[in-house]
């Protein structure tokens, strides 16, 4: 029988290694959710390296080159996805298809508005600030506990961000994207690109990593 010969030399093995573990070493640092309370969320489509980055960004507080990347990012995230929901037949993908054609078009509150109410829908209400404080998010995030790479990516939407808190008068605009502000008409300036590619990450974040059988 030929012996199947490993496709890795040493170095390839030890570079993916040592990626891994600083990988890990930003996460238990906190990176995934200082990157949420910047109002941004990683998807599914990330590798670990730029998952890696970001994270050390946020750390060290670098808003603007987490702002000028995942802006890019998320362009091309959208037109890709775009592509792909044009052939869907359900409801709710048509909705988040229009939201990002009103994205394209520079109509920014319509966008934001859509993606935010559709991230609340995807998750069976599960994600956003409730009187329960998030027991049942916590309950299902506990669940995928059993799946550390999971588990610790959903850690970022158990704490009570910028986005999901409940509206505060001191607030100001759209520096501070909220979701209760947005939906209930409070806020009238978050018509931002910025507010929306941060919402759309919200959008494919529960798209791409909170499964809810329930949903």
């Amino acid at each position: 029988m030929k012996k199947i010969q490993n496709p890795f030399s040493p170095q390839m093995v030890e570079q993916i290694k040592a990626g891994l573990e600083r990988y890990d070493s930003l996460q238990k640092k906190d990176g995934f959710i200082k990157l949420a309370e910047l109002g941004w969320y990683i998807n599914g489509s990330m590798t670990l390296a730029h998952s890696a980055w970001l994270m050390d960004m946020a750390i060290e507080n670098e808003i603007e080159k987490i702002n000028r990347d995942l802006l890019s990012h998320y362009k091309e995230e959208m037109l890709n996805r775009v592509k792909f929901l044009a052939k869907s037949k359900s409801k709710r993908y048509l909705i988040i298809k229009e939201a990002i054609e009103c994205h394209l078009l520079g109509k920014y509150h319509a966008s934001v508005a859509l993606f935010l109410s559709q991230a609340d829908g995807l998750s069976n209400g599960l994600l956003f600030i409730t009187r329960n404080n998030k027991k049942d998010l916590k309950k299902f995030v506990a669940e995928e506990k059993g799946n550390k790479f999971f588990g610790d990516i959903l850690d970022a939407i158990l704490r009570i961000n910028k986005i999901d808190e409940y509206f505060s008068k001191e607030l100001h605009g759209s520096t501070e994207l909220n979701r209760h502000a947005v939906l209930h008409g409070y806020d009238t300036d978050f018509g931002t690109e910025l507010n929306s590619l941060k919402a759309y990450s919200l959008l494919l974040f529960v798209d791409d990593f909170l499964e809810n059988p329930k949903m």
